[in-house]
Formats: C-alpha cells, sequence, structure tokens
C-alpha cells in the first residue's frame, strides 16, 4: 500500500506539475503558431524575406528558411513552427529541416544576451567572470552557426523547385492584402487548430513522462555525479552545492558562486569554471524537462529528438572546449 500510495504521490505531483508548465506553454504555442499563420497569409513575413536571407544562402538552404529564420527573432518556437510546416509541406527535406531548426535557434543568444546575461547573469558573477560567462554564451551561438554554414559546404545549389510557387504566391500577396482582414483569421484559425490540438497533446504526453522522471528521483541521482567533477576541475569542495543548484536554476546557481566570488572562496577563473561545469550539467537536463516536449511535438519524435540532441551537443562540446582550456589555469 505504502508503494502504490508513492506511486500515486508521485503521479499527482507530476500531473500537477505538467499543468503548471504546460498551461503558459500551450498558450505561447498557440500563439505563435497562429500569428505566424496570419502573418503568412496576410504575405508579411515574405516582405521581410530578405533580411534572413544572407543566412540561409551561406547556409545552401531554400530561400524559404528565411521566413522561419526571421520568424525567430519573435521566438524559437514561432520559428521552428515555420520550419516545421516547411518540413510538412516537403518545401525542405530532412536534413535542410534539421538545419534550418539549428539556424532558428540562433538569434535567441543574441536576444538572451541583451535581456539576461548582462542585466541578470553579470551582476551576480561580477565583471570579469560575467565577461568570460557572456564570450562563452554567445560562441556557442557562433559555433551553431558555423556548423550549419560549413555543414552546407560543397553542396550543390539546389534546384529551386519552388520558384514557381513563390512567384505565383506574390502575385497572389496583393490580392491576399484585399481579403477581408476577419475571413484571414477564421482561415488561419481553422488551419493551426488541428495542428495545435496534435501538437499539444504530444507536448502534455511528453511534459508528463518527463515529470514522472524528474519526481521519481531519476533525474535528481545525476547530481552524484558532481563532486568527482569539481574534484577533477580542482575546485574547492564547497562548490559542489552551487553546482548542482545550477543544474536546475541557472540563477540560484549563479548567485551562490557569486556570494562566494565576493567572499573570496573563488577566485575569477574558479568561478568561470563552476558556472561552465553547472551550465553544462544544465543543458542535458534543460532538454529533457522542456526542449524535448516541444520539439517532438511539432517534427515528431524522431527527428525533434534529432535535431535536440544535435543543438545540445553542441552547446556542451562549446562548454567543454571552455572548460580544457580553463583547466590549464587553474
Amino acid at each position: 500500500m505504502n508503494e502504490l500510495g508513492a506511486v500515486g504521490s508521485i503521479i499527482v505531483q507530476s500531473m500537477a506539475d505538467t499543468g503548471n508548465v504546460a498551461c503558459p506553454v500551450l498558450i505561447v504555442m498557440f500563439l505563435s503558431l497562429y500569428c505566424s499563420q496570419v502573418l503568412i497569409e496576410l504575405g508579411l513575413l515574405k516582405r521581410f524575406e530578405f533580411l534572413g536571407r544572407p543566412f540561409v544562402r551561406c547556409a545552401r538552404l531554400p530561400h524559404e528558411a528565411a521566413v522561419a529564420f526571421l520568424a525567430s527573432f519573435g521566438t524559437v518556437l514561432a520559428g521552428n513552427a515555420v520550419t516545421a510546416k516547411l518540413y510538412q509541406e516537403k518545401v525542405l527535406s530532412r536534413r535542410e529541416t534539421v538545419r534550418s531548426a539549428l539556424l532558428n535557434t540562433t538569434p535567441v543568444y543574441l536576444k538572451e544576451s541583451l535581456t539576461h546575461q548582462i542585466p541578470v547573469m553579470m551582476p551576480l558573477l561580477g565583471l570579469k567572470v560575467g565577461l568570460l560567462y557572456l564570450g562563452m554564451f554567445l560562441a556557442t551561438g557562433i559555433v551553431k552557426i558555423m556548423i550549419v554554414i560549413l555543414s552546407g559546404t560543397g553542396m550543390g545549389a539546389r534546384p529551386d523547385s519552388q520558384a514557381a510557387q513563390l512567384c505565383e504566391e506574390r502575385k497572389d500577396a496583393g490580392e491576399r492584402m484585399k481579403v477581408r482582414l476577419p475571413r484571414i483569421l477564421r482561415n488561419s484559425f481553422t488551419k493551426q487548430a488541428r495542428i495545435f490540438l496534435r501538437v499539444g497533446s504530444i507536448f502534455i504526453v511528453m511534459t508528463f513522462c518527463v515529470f514522472m522522471l524528474v519526481n521519481s528521483g531519476c533525474v535528481a541521482s545525476i547530481s552524484g555525479y558532481v563532486r568527482p567533477l569539481t574534484a577533477f576541475l580542482n575546485l574547492p569542495s564547497s562548490v559542489v552545492i552551487p553546482v548542482g543548484t545550477y543544474m536546475f536554476s541557472a540563477v540560484a546557481g549563479a548567485s551562490s558562486i557569486g556570494a562566494m566570488l565576493s567572499d573570496g572562496v573563488l577566485n575569477p577563473l574558479q568561478g568561470f569554471a563552476a558556472c561552465i561545469l553547472g551550465s553544462f550539467l544544465m543543458l542535458p537536463l534543460f532538454a529533457l524537462r522542456y526542449s524535448l516536449p516541444r520539439y517532438a511535438s511539432l517534427f515528431g519524435f524522431s527527428l525533434g529528438t534529432k535535431i535536440l540532441f544535435i543543438s545540445t551537443g553542441i552547446g556542451m562540446s562549446t562548454r567543454v572546449i571552455f572548460l580544457l582550456g580553463v583547466i590549464r589555469f587553474l
């Protein structure tokens, strides 16, 4: 009975956590899908497509990917929603979809630098460590862009099979603008409602499964590996708790590390190494808890996990390179 009660408690807690996370995310998801569809129907995104063309041209991606890249400056979810739609319509191949989705993640590095890294992390960590951490954060975005570009090197120019269709769309753009806005809003809602129901249901199921793993203690057990890693990096044993905290909350972890820097327990390089280690361990947990349900719901489990695995792998590899560089001076 005790075991059944414990399992029941885990299930109830996971359902509550799923509700807390899923409700706001589903609202944002629907608005992203709906608004992007409205903008596409109105032809407005097409008018600004030229802003993203240099990036997709360097990456040897079809010009349609520029619309998804541009939408990512709003949210990555909006950009990936457009990419998923292009994949479903067979405008993008599977490989192009992976590369386009990776490119969609790069605007977030610029946005978060201005909204999170500089105003939040830098005051917590101090100027020296904060600047080093900001440099590593931006380097991850640059590495992603370079990988997307280099992965397209050697690929011949893709036959623009969508050229005729694009011309027709541009010819019809003026006519679409003449259509009454209420009709466009209704059409967009109808088109996205079915997609949202499918995507939303998958997201809820995936989120629930992830929280079952978290609440059952499977994820928390990973924190036991922190101490050997800190010892390998010659970090004080007192840094184990801040690094373990960082895995689940970057702000809380950075606050603890910043306090240790202020007290002289850690020098700047040790503080930087602790932040890198914390963010390195945080990435797979963040991908599992938050990103996996979104990618799986948009691209399907197979393609979604592939995109997420590559993206997370690039982020973790970049941090390993920085860690190896810091080890020489610790």
